[in-house]
């Protein structure tokens, strides 16, 4: 058993070692984001409105994300986050490609935005759809990409 003074003192210099390694310089830097679902959401549209432009997607709050930060190391400039975003977003929508009941929404995302047609009107035609049935199949492939990357934001599913 320590005496009191002495315990003081260890506790002391335990705390003032546990805040000065807590305090890390790149978590600062780059600290993670997190974002409520409906802004995760919005974020992974801005995503796939903007995944031809990289440049557009460098202020994407998803670059601070679970999702981002988990596939990069510390030292990663945006660059690499936004290639990261992009991969993530790629697999995403092509594992829509497993499923038969799914392959119309992959078809109608890979046409409006992964190798994009001039309009949707354009990729509606090329996808030998109305136009109508293209924008049904549009949403909901966009709403199953997003909760694809929601469950891995939140650790439910293995990316």
């Amino acid at each position: 058993m320590l005496p009191p003074k002495e315990w003081q003192e260890l506790l002391a210099r335990r705390e003032i070692d546990a805040s000065a390694q807590s305090v890390m310089p790149s978590e600062i830097s780059n600290p993670l984001l997190v974002l409520s679902q409906p802004e995760f959401v919005e974020a992974v549209q801005y995503t796939l409105r903007h995944f031809v432009s990289p440049d557009v997607l460098l202020s994407n709050p998803l670059l601070r994300s679970r999702l981002v930060i988990e596939q990069v190391t510390h030292q990663a400039g945006q660059r690499e986050r936004v290639a990261a975003l992009q991969t993530s977003i790629k697999a995403a929508v092509e594992s829509l490609q497993s499923s038969p009941r799914q392959e119309k929404l992959y078809r109608a995302l890979y046409r409006t935005y992964l190798k994009p047609a001039p309009t949707q009107e354009k990729a509606a035609e090329l996808l030998d759809l109305p136009f109508s049935t293209y924008r049904r199949h549009l949403k909901a492939g966009i709403a199953r990409v997003a909760e694809i990357l929601w469950q891995q934001e939140i650790g439910w599913l293995e990316k």
